[in-house]
C-alpha cells in the first residue's frame, strides 16, 4: 500500500484525510464567491467546490504578495533576494513608516473632522 486513498477525488484529500467543512463555512464562502455551492444535490460536490473557492483565495492571496513584496519572490523560490529587491524593500518601509507618521501627525489636527455619533449615543 502507497498510504494514498483510492476512492474519491484528490481534491477532496488532504493528507490523506478528508476535508469535511460545515455549512456555515460552505455558506461564508458562496457569498465572498457569488456561487451557491449549497444548490449541489451531493455533499462531495460541495466538499469540491468549497476547495475550488479555498484555492482561488490562496491564489489570489500569493498574487497580491508578489506585487506588493519585493522579497517574496526569491525567497518563494529558495534563493536570496537581490540587492536591488533588498533596497526596494527597504525604501518600501521607510515609505510606509514615513505615511505612518504623517498619518499620526494629520489626526491630531485641530480642525479634522471627527466622526459623529449618532444623536441618540451623545
Amino acid at each position: 500500500m502507497s498510504g494514498h486513498p483510492t476512492t474519491g477525488t484528490p481534491s477532496l484529500f488532504e493528507d490523506g484525510d478528508e476535508r469535511n467543512y460545515s455549512r456555515g463555512a460552505i455558506h461564508e464562502e458562496q457569498r465572498h464567491h457569488l456561487r451557491n455551492v449549497e444548490g449541489y444535490m451531493r455533499t462531495e460536490d460541495q466538499h469540491k467546490a468549497m476547495n475550488e473557492m479555498l484555492s482561488e483565495d490562496t491564489q489570489a492571496q500569493i498574487g497580491e504578495r508578489y506585487k506588493n513584496d519585493p522579497l517574496y519572490s526569491a525567497t518563494m523560490h529558495g534563493n536570496q533576494p537581490s540587492r536591488g529587491a533588498q533596497q526596494d524593500a527597504e525604501i518600501q518601509a521607510e515609505e510606509t513608516e514615513m505615511l505612518r507618521k504623517k498619518q499620526e501627525k494629520t489626526d491630531s489636527l485641530a480642525g479634522k473632522k471627527l466622526e459623529q455619533k449618532p444623536a441618540r449615543e451623545r
